[in-house]
């Protein structure tokens, strides 16, 4: 007695596991009715070259000579027809690849599995579980990233603090769709934490590009090395939105065994913050593939 699954349909339903799909077989992500929260800093740029493939470039900051960016982001998405709703905690460094800008994401963390996996799966986000949480109260926002931890260094071993925000909404920077004249430049800090798409002519969106290094690693005697090792970009688009500036801004890190973010990129000071709060969708068919390693 043989099984009757073939090949070609598993090739055509590739989510595990393939008969109850732990996320949709989607190809349009849609996030409505979004926090998001963002903090950049600088550290040295020996800490941050490490963490970045040598096919991207590290951002030059003016006056800050030996200093690379990190950008601390919390995001809540309380609509998700896809995975449900979940909390996103994200560490990125911006980076030029073939002169584009990008954000290149090293560390992620969500509250949700499906959000997890398609993450992992297609992007190539090394996505964790933890506990995330955003509050806001009038116009301060604060946030917090704990993890699951083996080392039990609190009163409640199973999480630990990582990382945490705090922020003020300040003015109206902008807002989503673009007006057809332009924005125009931001001030600083912002015209480098946001920078401005050039007039079109018509209404446009704003768009967050990222990109992950996707990994799957091989079997048997390949087991120690990665059998799937590609740069993926991800156009993550902003359909509606507004945009304030982020007043007064902190930040805390704290180094955790399994997640040393305050060890490898701690802050030596911040640059600046915004306050987002909208909708946006990314489509599965514009992710790009930018390098495959393997080939």
């Amino acid at each position: 007695m043989k099984g009757k699954l073939k090949a070609e349909k598993l090739n055509k339903h590739p989510i595990m596991p393939w008969w109850m799909p732990i996320t949709p077989e989607s190809q349009t992500y849609y996030y409505r009715n979004i926090d998001m929260v963002s903090v950049t800093y600088v550290t040295d740029y020996d800490n941050v070259a490490p963490l970045v493939p040598d096919d991207l470039n590290l951002v030059e900051i003016t006056g800050l000579d030996g200093q690379s960016c990190v950008s601390l982001i919390f995001a809540k998405y309380r609509e998700n027809d896809q995975t449900g709703p979940y909390m996103e905690a994200i560490v990125a460094i911006p980076v030029l690849f073939s002169d584009v800008p990008y954000l290149y994401v090293v560390a992620i963390y969500v509250d949700n599995d499906s959000a997890l996996v398609a993450g992992r799966e297609f992007g190539g986000y090394p996505k964790k579980i933890a506990r995330i949480e955003m509050m806001n109260y009038g116009d301060l926002f604060l946030s917090s990233l704990c993890r699951a931890t083996t080392q039990a260094k609190t009163a409640d071993p199973q999480f630990y603090d990582i990382a945490s925000s705090s922020v003020t909404r300040g003015e109206m920077l902008f807002s989503v769709p673009l007006p057809s004249t332009g924005v125009g430049k931001l001030p600083s800090p912002y015209d480098m934490l946001l920078p401005m798409p050039e007039s079109s002519g018509k209404p446009l969106p704003y768009v967050l590009p990222t990109i992950g290094l996707r990994t799957f690693p091989g079997v048997g005697e390949k087991s120690n090395e990665a059998e799937i090792l590609q740069l993926i970009s991800t156009p993550w688009v902003i359909t509606r939105a507004t945009v304030w500036a982020g007043l007064n801004p902190s930040i805390d890190l704290i180094a955790s065994g399994e997640d040393p973010i305050a060890r490898n990129l701690p802050a030596n000071r911040l640059v600046g913050a915004f306050i987002l709060r909208g909708d946006m969708h990314t489509e599965v068919r514009s992710w790009k593939l930018l390098r495959n390693y393997k080939e």
